[in-house]
């Protein structure tokens, strides 16, 4: 029969004396230091396994930052390759712009004139 400590001391109370008085606060002592002792190990356990998991988020969440982190540097040196390109391809087109306007300026006249003609309107 497993007693909690309340039933104890109603047991304890209503049994006949014999012999020795029992002590009934040091009973109750020494009833909670056995079930500590039992329960101690199972709460490092849990405890221990708890904090095993934890650790292993923390891991995990750590590595997740890493990528993430690496990944936007990734991206920004992506985009400022991008922008670079595109600042290098629009001066290039300009500086061919300005030079053929320079060979043949005739033409560029008549062009700006003539109404742009497409290969389905010929």
């Amino acid at each position: 029969m497993n007693l909690e400590m309340t039933n104890f001391q109603a047991v304890a109370a209503s049994l006949p004396v014999e012999g020795e008085v029992c002590d009934l606060p040091n009973a109750k002592l020494w009833v909670q230091s056995n079930t500590d002792a039992e329960i101690a190990p199972l709460i490092q356990k849990l405890g221990a396994t708890s904090i095993a998991e934890i650790e292993r988020l923390i891991v995990e969440l750590q590595k997740a930052k890493d990528h993430l982190q690496s990944e936007k540097e990734r991206i920004e040196r992506e985009a400022i390759r991008y922008t670079t390109l595109m600042q290098t391809a629009s001066t290039t087109a300009k500086i061919i712009s300005d030079a053929v306007s320079q060979w043949h300026p005739a033409s560029n006249e008549q062009n700006s004139n003539t109404p742009v003609r497409f290969a389905e309107d010929m």
